[in-house]
């Protein structure tokens, strides 16, 4: 992978995962808000999975895993649960 491809994978995620954001918000208002509070809860999940699996050197690291996993993981089980529990839309 070129230093060019590389740019352009990060300026993709950079305007995908904002635009995916605003994707689930507005499901969230128009359709039903549990199940986008579900999916955000979903990606925080697979984030912290994501998070554990990737190598050290693959990773843009500002914090350690441990910080980024403990933060991701009860951001998603909290979201899960404020999901089921709670009568939303």
């Amino acid at each position: 992978m070129t230093d060019n491809d590389s740019l352009h994978a990060v300026r993709r995620v950079t305007i995908l995962a904002p635009v995916g954001g605003l994707a689930i918000i507005a499901f969230g208002v128009f359709v039903n808000a549990q199940v986008a509070v579900l999916v955000f809860a979903a990606f925080a999940l697979a984030g912290a999975t994501a998070r554990i699996i990737t190598p050290e050197a693959r990773a843009f690291v500002v914090r350690s895993r441990a910080v980024d996993v403990a933060v991701l993981g009860v951001l998603g089980i909290s979201l899960a649960l404020l999901g089921f529990t709670t009568p939303l839309g």
